[in-house]
């Protein structure tokens, strides 16, 4: 199986002078990623570097925010606006040197993409110098989150208790406990095919001998 295409720069997707964007090659259909965008909660719990303490409606299309952002060791409190149109989502940051954050569907010819960017603005030039060590670093490794989830996404969400566990088990867990917990998957589907084979083994030679 070949490997998955790892999210790549956008090339022509953003008018401001100071963004850093991600595009990501989905398998979904423009409608379905458009409807998997609504979840704004999700999205964010996504990205493996943020440490989410809390998500909560703050009112129509607003949410607080509580976070330790590990790519950059900075801690965030803060409240977002979420503006909804047919092409996706934009959300603004009430403070803090990154004001913005847009997820657009776009329909290639080669499918259905979806381009994360991160926009700097509000401040000038100089002061976003002297701030450098607040930006988010986190936008390729939450890109390359995204597109395994929505992978996922695409193969299981028919899957009722697929979608249960990943909404009330997994979305929920800081990033390292999902790390865990795949380790101890991984760690028990080998003793198991371990122990069915030495079965099969004894089996075999039980069956063998006169």
């Amino acid at each position: 199986m070949a490997a998955p295409e790892a999210p790549v720069p956008a090339a022509g997707t953003c008018d401001y002078e100071d963004a850093a964007w991600v595009r990501i090659a989905t398998p979904l259909c423009t409608a379905d990623l458009r409807a998997f965008l609504d979840d704004v909660e999700r999205l964010y719990r996504i990205n493996p570097l943020l440490e989410i303490s809390a998500f909560a409606p703050a009112g129509r299309g607003r949410y607080r925010l509580a976070v330790h952002n590990h790519s950059n060791a900075t801690d965030l409190d803060m409240m977002l606006d979420v503006r909804a149109d047919d092409a996706g989502l934009e959300v603004l940051y009430d403070h803090g040197l990154k004001t913005i954050t847009r997820f657009r569907v776009e329909a290639t010819p080669e499918g259905t993409h979806l381009v994360v960017t991160d926009i700097y603005e509000g401040s000038s030039a100089e002061e976003r110098h002297a701030r450098v060590g607040e930006a988010d670093l986190s936008l390729n490794a939450w890109g390359r989150a995204l597109q395994s989830y929505l992978r996922m996404w695409a193969r299981w969400s028919w899957f009722a208790p697929w979608r249960w566990y990943m909404r009330r088990v997994w979305q929920p867990m800081r990033p390292s406990a999902r790390r865990i917990v795949w380790m101890i998957w991984v760690i028990s589907a080998f003793e198991v095919v371990t122990i069915a084979a030495l079965l099969l083994v004894l089996g075999v030679w039980r069956l063998s001998v006169p």
